[in-house]
């Protein structure tokens, strides 16, 4: 997840079509400058090598986040549709094909972090076989990795359990991007 203010100027994103590096593009609405999710700046338009600040955010299911936060309450707003994604040619909301499977493949997914310059990847596989939460050391810093099997999810803290900007990538993407990542196996 991305500020939306960059140089004082507010920014509206809509998904871009198309992938770089096997990884999602979006484009904003005010200069049409298409960015890219993990290498968290522009790379084409008038915004071209421009960084966005990252906020820490949490990808998870619906259910996991709504045990977390029941107060949640789901906002829509009339008129904003933007460009929808479409998601193997179906438009959002419309009924699953009955050949698509229920289930997300998370084999070939994982954390991606980057502490002080210094990348790692921790994959879901992996964080199966080790405990729900544990200590790890990334860019001189100690942080916890905490792991929900059930929710298809696993974020960062640092040491006073502040959520860090992570963010859930396929491994091939990821390290397309982060090439010299610290891979992360359970002992």
């Amino acid at each position: 997840m991305y500020a939306r203010e960059y140089n004082n100027r507010k920014l509206t994103f809509d998904f871009a079509m198309g992938l770089l590096n096997d990884n999602l593009l979006f484009v904003d609405r005010e200069t049409g400058s298409v960015w890219s999710q993990l290498e968290n700046k522009a790379i084409i338009g008038p915004m071209k090598d421009e960084p966005l600040s990252v906020i820490p955010s949490l990808q998870t299911t619906w259910k996991h986040w709504l045990s977390l936060h029941p107060e949640t309450r789901v906002l829509t707003i009339d008129g904003e549709a933007g460009r929808p994604y479409l998601y193997r040619n179906r438009k959002p909301g419309t009924p699953r094909p009955e050949n698509q499977p229920d289930t997300h493949d998370t084999s070939v997914l994982g954390l991606g972090l980057v502490i002080n310059g210094e990348p790692a990847y921790f994959p879901f596989a992996q964080l199966d076989k080790a405990s729900a939460s544990f200590e790890y050391q990334l860019g001189g810093k100690k942080i916890t990795v905490r792991y929900e099997k059930d929710a298809m999810t696993a974020w960062a803290e640092d040491e006073t359990g502040t959520l860090l900007p992570g963010v859930l990538a396929y491994r091939f993407g990821w390290l397309d991007f982060h090439p010299d990542s610290r891979i992360f196996v359970a002992q």
